[in-house]
């Protein structure tokens, strides 16, 4: 017997997650995607960096540490259901410097995790680094390892997902949501390109494409576009272990011989060209990483948007209508939270109240108080 009936904008990896976990309640889910080629769920690296994305306390690290052990069981729950390999990886993580500012960040950031994790963590030195991955150029001389921020294929996380919600019984408007409608403190209608649809319960997740719509309901959502872009070679030889930067390049082994690269950063824009110099730079840094890469074939060069709020956090939680809800502004951590998110929010929104007090420091009311 279906429960409440909730509707939610956007078909990224946010909104499949939110709607798997409500379909698996027995919930009806309606979700409106009209997919973007810079849709940041598909243009992302893949990266569970549970520990890699944080130098300090942060009400998102304990977040991200269970996400990043919850992604295991849901890639066999996914596999189960739909037959999709998402493309979960146990490689590790070797985090490096990129310069003399960046040995510095390096030691505070693994002074951070290891007092924390001790067991999750090494440091390396160059002959250490050159035994965990003997492909790394002699420039590179200090990192660590982190033990457990493996790796899943973000494209084929989202076809799971979306095969998932599929078979579980999801409605899947193809259509692009150019409206929401409201009456006093309450959503009534969402109004596609092509047609109007009355709303029960709205969950807002629309990525970097949430703060359009958002405005047009006077929310303030402090969050912009972030584009970046990626590209992916295919190599005779693979580093054991994903590569990262603390210049923010990151080279990902994945199946099959393929490695992905990536990637610029360009804040406020929003369009799909894959630059010259932007694809220049990333060769540039992941040759003098792995020198190896010169020799590797390019296949595929991409750019996705994501959307980052003014203090880096991600917004998860009601609004000031009584039946509309925002998930969004997980910037370059989508895949890797989304499956806490996914758990969360959805508990939330049955009524769960440890779900609704770990969400409270994502309230989009911090940023008026």
């Amino acid at each position: 017997m279906k429960g409440d009936s909730f509707t939610i904008i956007g078909g990224g990896v946010i909104g499949l997650s939110i709607a798997y976990q409500l379909l698996k309640q027995q919930q009806h889910v309606t979700i409106f995607h009209a997919e973007k080629t810079t849709t940041a769920s598909l243009a992302a690296g893949g990266m569970l960096g549970g520990q890699n994305e944080f130098y300090a306390p942060s009400p998102l690290y304990d977040l991200a540490i269970e996400s990043r052990s919850l992604h295991k069981k849901i890639a066999q729950e996914l596999f189960e259901l739909t037959g999709q390999d998402v493309g979960l990886l146990p490689s590790g993580l070797i985090k490096i410097a990129a310069n003399e500012q960046g040995l510095q960040d390096l030691q505070q950031q693994y002074d951070f995790l290891h007092k924390d994790r001790p067991a999750s963590i090494r440091w390396l030195n160059q002959s250490d680094l050159q035994q965990a991955e003997p492909l790394l150029g002699q420039a590179v001389a200090q990192g660590f390892h982190i033990y457990e921020d493996h790796q899943v294929n973000a494209r084929a996380l989202t076809k799971a997902l979306f095969l998932a919600v599929q078979q579980l019984g999801a409605t899947i408007i193809d259509e692009e949501v150019v409206a929401i409608e409201k009456e006093q403190q309450q959503i009534t209608y969402v109004q596609t390109t092509c047609a109007r649809y009355a709303v029960a319960q709205v969950v807002l997740a629309a990525g970097a494409w949430t703060t359009k719509l958002a405005t047009t309901l006077n929310i303030t959502c402090p969050m912009h576009p972030v584009k970046g872009e990626c590209l992916m070679l295919k190599a005779d030889q693979l580093p054991k272990a994903t590569i990262f930067s603390t210049d923010g390049c990151y080279i990902v082994p994945k199946q099959q011989r393929f490695i992905l690269i990536g990637a610029t950063s360009y804040p406020l824009q929003d369009d799909d060209a894959v630059t010259a110099g932007g694809i220049h730079s990333l060769l540039t840094r992941a040759f003098h990483i792995l020198p190896s890469l010169t020799r590797a074939e390019i296949i595929e060069t991409w750019c996705g948007v994501r959307p980052q709020t003014i203090d880096g956090l991600p917004i998860m939680g009601d609004t000031q209508y009584s039946n509309l809800f925002l998930c969004t502004g997980h910037y370059r951590n989508g895949i890797l939270l989304s499956a806490i998110t996914g758990l969360l929010f959805s508990q939330a929104l049955l009524g769960d109240n440890t779900a609704k007090q770990r969400l409270a420091p994502f309230a989009l009311q911090r940023f008026t108080i």
